[in-house]
């Protein structure tokens, strides 16, 4: 029988709460052809936490927030090497990056204890990147409201 103490408990709750955090943001990912997808993000967000949670618990003396500028650094690494380019016009992989990013920046705010922040930015984090995102919508509404159907001709609206 393995006990764990208080803090051991916190500590798990803190890598599990942010892996699945992790997924629910690569939820998304996993449709289609992308560089990333549910167990990259959640396995993201798990480390970031871990690290972060080590960084804090983990040694008596040092900057925890040294720790945290190294994360950063890391994930901006791992970001650069889903974003690549096709021909000279299209650049892909950046929503990924940035998604990434997001997901290791969660995870870091779950290893400090953050739980109602890392949950709002993984809701609204999901709501950016799925294929009906809010903004996308109202945008495509209020240009086909203003655009013109023909060339030279104006767009009658019904009353």
């Amino acid at each position: 029988m393995i006990l764990l103490s208080q803090l051991e408990a916190e500590l798990i709750i803190k890598v599990v709460v942010s892996g699945i955090f992790g997924a629910m943001i690569g939820i998304e990912r996993k449709g289609g052809p992308r560089g990333a997808g549910m167990r990259t993000f959640s396995l993201i967000c798990m480390g970031s936490a871990l690290f972060t949670v080590i960084s804090v618990w983990g040694f008596s003396s040092g900057e925890p927030s040294r720790i945290a500028a190294q994360i950063v650094t890391g994930i901006g690494f791992i970001g650069a090497g889903v974003i690549w380019r096709q021909r000279e016009e299209a650049i892909h992989g950046i929503t990924t990056a940035a998604a990434i990013w997001v997901s290791s920046a969660v995870g870091m705010s779950v290893g400090v204890g953050f739980y109602a922040l890392s949950f709002a930015v993984t809701v609204f984090t999901m709501l950016v990147l799925s294929r009906g995102h809010p903004i996308s919508k109202a945008k495509e509404n209020i240009q086909s409201k203003f655009a013109p159907e023909c060339e030279g001709e104006p767009h009658s609206h019904p009353e």
